[in-house]
């Protein structure tokens, strides 16, 4: 490898630059984990908005009697590329069998009954929690939407394990 001599006056070489010496010295990160990132910085600082639908007294009253949560949402973020599913836990020990990791969660579209799951990045794992739950705290899970398949304001059902919530209208 030639080494270049610059002048005492710190001159640059007029070469253009190569991509050793543009990376060397810089840390690469992978673009998928600056997107997650992002994504869930902006998610979290986003405020939380009931969905009429979804908030109805008799739905959130069979929720929190059978599975100790109160169902706020599901809307489309990431530029319609994913759904997020948000929740407060009213009762951790009934909420219980939705934090379990073997329960994978599944969002059924209803016009074309596909069925989206929640992507498991490698850097990042599961994009849902699986933590055990704590009452009055509102948790989340993002379910890929590929193409867009869901459009703001189709219904849809999400099942996880023997939880089945159905005609979720989406924000």
């Amino acid at each position: 490898m030639k080494h270049l001599h610059l002048a005492r006056s710190g001159a640059r070489s007029n070469r253009p630059p190569t991509p050793e010496r543009v990376l060397s010295g810089w840390r690469v990160w992978p673009l998928s984990m600056l997107c997650v990132g992002g994504v869930l910085m902006f998610l979290i600082s986003t405020p939380v908005v009931a969905d009429a639908e979804a908030s109805h007294p008799r739905n959130n009253t069979f929720m929190k009697r059978e599975w100790g949560i109160e169902i706020m949402f599901v809307r489309l973020t990431a530029a319609g590329y994913m759904l997020e599913f948000r929740y407060k836990v009213v009762d951790a020990e009934k909420a219980g069998a939705l934090f379990k990791r073997q329960n994978k969660p599944m969002l059924i579209h209803f016009k074309t009954g596909a069925q989206l799951i929640v992507p498991t990045p490698a850097k990042t794992g599961a994009l849902r929690n699986s933590n055990p739950p704590k009452d009055d705290h509102t948790y989340w899970m993002f379910f890929a939407n590929p193409g867009k398949l869901v459009e703001s304001g189709e219904h849809v059902s999400i099942e996880i394990g023997d939880f089945l919530v159905e005609n979720l209208v989406v924000q």
